[in-house]
């Protein structure tokens, strides 16, 4: 089994873990992070880092609604404008609602970077929100958590505000869905995702360096008693975009594969060329790395595109595939 290494040097800063909590999810999505109970789902989309929303869903309801923009935003406009959406609208509104713009949902303490005000409401369904300026990320951001009459949803809904979060650490981004997390570098942009019911694929990019991370479920059905080393090599065998060979590997204890390559094409020959006469280190054209994670019966892929070892490495490392000690 390799090393495991850390991204170093002036691209990729020093790695965060992500860690497990019983019966929580981690989300994350354009540098916005949270985590909430294991039955939220996400339900909806939208935006880019600089302007976007988020909203999770039970079986029930909508929970949590988050909206970011580059800010700063007049946090007190804002508030009396969410307010008057709650008491005032084309569809008349159940009597008896009470707002309270002065609730005791977040502390200072809790976010101490941030300029922060919160309100609340009760009536024939509850909720708290918070409006905050980051004085890190210089995004501002707006969120509320809801929750049915009959049950009593303040301390879920204080610990999911407390644990939100609009950027990321160290340089490295939360990406999370479904139960597949992962940290990528921040400079790193979100090109495209794909979500079905036993796959799920996010890729990324920074100019020519790209990152692909992809994640199978129901794993038997999908490796048909093959190894993890003979479905990669069967899944890419037609591939025309970079010539590539394949190892079997032990990945974080589990059996699993090791790819390195290179990209076809002139440009990608002539970007080589010019890296040797300048006698500039290569960093690996292509690279991936796939394992199956028996414990939670899911298969995971990472793949890089003129990344290197280093950004390959910390992204596999970031994965928690199962439960861990």
């Amino acid at each position: 089994m390799a090393p495991r290494a850390e991204p170093t040097g002036a691209t990729y800063s020093r790695r965060p873990s992500l860690k497990e909590e019983e019966r929580t999810a981690l989300i994350g999505w354009q540098a916005v992070s949270v985590r909430v109970p294991d039955d939220w789902i996400m339900a909806a989309v939208g935006g880019d880092r600089k302007a976007g929303y988020l909203r999770l869903d039970d079986a029930r309801m909508p929970r949590l609604q988050v909206k970011w923009s580059s800010g700063p935003i007049d946090l007190e406009r804002r508030r009396a404008e969410y307010v008057k959406r709650l008491t005032v609208g084309k569809r008349k509104r159940p009597t008896g609602l009470e707002v309270n713009i002065e609730a005791d949902v977040l502390s200072k303490r809790a976010k101490p970077k941030k300029e922060i005000a919160t309100f609340a409401w009760r009536g024939s369904h509850c909720g708290m929100g918070v409006l905050w300026n980051c004085d890190v990320c210089r995004r501002a951001l707006i969120a509320q958590v809801s929750w049915p009459m009959e049950q009593d949803g303040r301390e879920t809904a204080q610990d999911v505000l407390e644990s939100l979060e609009d950027h990321g650490i160290q340089g490295w981004d939360t990406w999370a869905v479904d139960g597949l997390a992962f940290l990528a570098p921040t400079t790193f942009e979100l090109l495209g995702w794909k979500r079905m019911t036993r796959y799920l694929e996010l890729r990324l990019a920074q100019q020519r360096e790209q990152l692909k991370v992809a994640r199978w479920g129901m794993v038997p059905l999908v490796l048909r008693g093959r190894s993890v080393e003979e479905w990669y090599e069967t899944e890419n065998s037609r591939r025309r975009d970079v010539v590539w060979r394949a190892q079997q590997a032990m990945i974080k204890g589990h059996e699993g594969v090791a790819a390195q390559g290179l990209r076809r094409g002139v440009l990608a020959g002539l970007r080589r060329r010019g890296r040797r006469l300048l006698k500039r280190p290569a960093g690996g054209d292509f690279a991936a790395q796939a394992w199956h994670c028996p414990a939670s019966n899911r298969l995971h892929l990472i793949e890089t595109v003129a990344g290197g070892g280093e950004l390959l490495q910390g992204v596999v490392d970031s994965v928690i595939c199962h439960q861990e000690a």
